[in-house]
């Protein structure tokens, strides 16, 4: 009997429409003579929904208008089904085996729909709840990197609460952990949207006021004049963690914007890397999937200060773009999404913890009388 796949994408994220890119590209290629697949688009409002149409790239530009018979449904807390909503209300059930993620940003990457997925026991594969917070936010990031040893930036935090309260005390503190120039990066946010470089002091307090519409906790860091960054992907297979390709990113600016990354034909610059340095980025990468206890595909973001010739882990992407398949060269498109599904449903049956625990607190409880005052 086939598996039902959830193909879950879209959601309240700046990274919408990305999301909508990478879910098309799975339609594409995932093995429809295997799987049963049911994609499932979440609007910018947050509501989940269908249509026979989903697969048109054309329909999301206004999907309300243009999509054809919108079926809305939902999760069913408790039991690994969806149910379609029908003359106003929810009826119509589905089983689902495996929930497929191609969100990206907040709302889906950062673990909040991985909690939703767990609470309605379906396996999904991506990283679990603990881990994909962890990793999309970028100040528990540079914690535990820090933590273990691992190179990051030098770096200081600005809690916007704290800068409105006394913006002198922020601007120094960071000032004297940090020379100029300094980056700053709202902390939960992706695909370098909402990220400023500051020169001067003035840059920076207009820096963190505009990372501030994005969050209200802001990671500054050294801001590299010469660099270089290198993408690496690992992801779980036969039970084994496989890194992919190492791939150098090209840049037009002074960072990698979101145009270089998702509205340029070719990101990739096309030098070779050096072996020695393929070397050390595959063990980083390795490394971090390991200790932020990852699990499917996650793309490592790597920095190479060429001046002072110091390779950094710049951040992790929990589902990046594209599931990121165009890093594994010897892996098609279609068997990683085989991949991520088998390994995922895998991991339920490994996980299955005691959730639940008989005990007699509740007896013990009743016995007890709380109106009256101790003496």
């Amino acid at each position: 009997m086939k598996k039902n796949v959830l193909v879950l994408f879209g959601g309240k994220s700046v990274e919408h429409d990305i999301s909508i890119i990478t879910a098309l590209q799975v339609l594409k290629n995932i093995d429809k003579a295997v799987y049963n697949v049911i994609p499932i688009y979440i609007e910018r409002n947050g509501v989940m929904c269908t249509c026979e149409n989903i697969e048109e790239p054309s329909i999301y530009m206004d999907f309300e208008k243009r999509a054809k018979k919108i079926k809305y449904s939902t999760f069913i807390s408790g039991k690994p089904y969806i149910a379609y909503r029908k003359n106003g209300k929810y009826s119509k059930f589905q089983v689902v085996d495996f929930a497929l993620l191609c969100l990206h940003g907040r709302f889906g990457e950062d673990g909040a729909l991985q909690g939703i997925l767990e609470c309605s026991h379906i396996p999904y594969s991506s990283c679990n709840v603990r881990s994909s917070a962890l990793t999309m936010d970028k100040i528990f990031t540079k914690d535990i990197l820090i933590s273990r040893n691992l190179p990051s930036l030098p770096s200081a935090i600005v809690l916007y609460e704290d800068y409105k309260s006394d913006k002198e005390k922020v601007i120094k503190n960071v000032c004297g952990k940090l020379k100029f120039p300094i980056i700053l990066k709202p902390s939960n946010l992706g695909s370098s949207i909402g990220i400023k470089v500051c020169r001067t002091r003035e840059e920076l307090q207009e820096g963190i006021e505009f990372c501030a519409k994005f969050d209200k906790r802001i990671l500054a860091e050294k801001y590299l004049e010469d660099f270089v960054e290198y993408n690496c992907a690992c992801v779980h297979i036969n039970n084994e963690v496989k890194t992919s390709q190492v791939s150098m990113m090209k840049k037009e600016g002074e960072i990698f914007s979101f145009e270089d990354k998702y509205l340029e034909e070719k990101t990739e610059s096309g030098e070779k890397v050096d072996k020695g340095m393929l070397l050390k980025i595959k063990s980083l990468t390795e490394k971090v999937y390991n200790a932020f206890d990852c699990y499917g595909v996650v793309r490592v973001d790597f920095i190479y200060d060429k001046r002072a010739k110091k390779i950094y882990i710049n951040e992790l992407n929990s589902i990046p773009g594209s599931l990121a398949f165009y890093l594994f060269k010897d892996l098609s498109f279609k068997d990683l999404i085989t991949c991520l599904i088998e390994e995922g449903s895998e991991r339920l049956l490994k996980e299955q913890y005691i959730s639940a625990y008989d005990s007699e607190a509740l007896e013990v409880f009743e016995k007890l009388d709380f109106t009256k005052k101790k003496k």
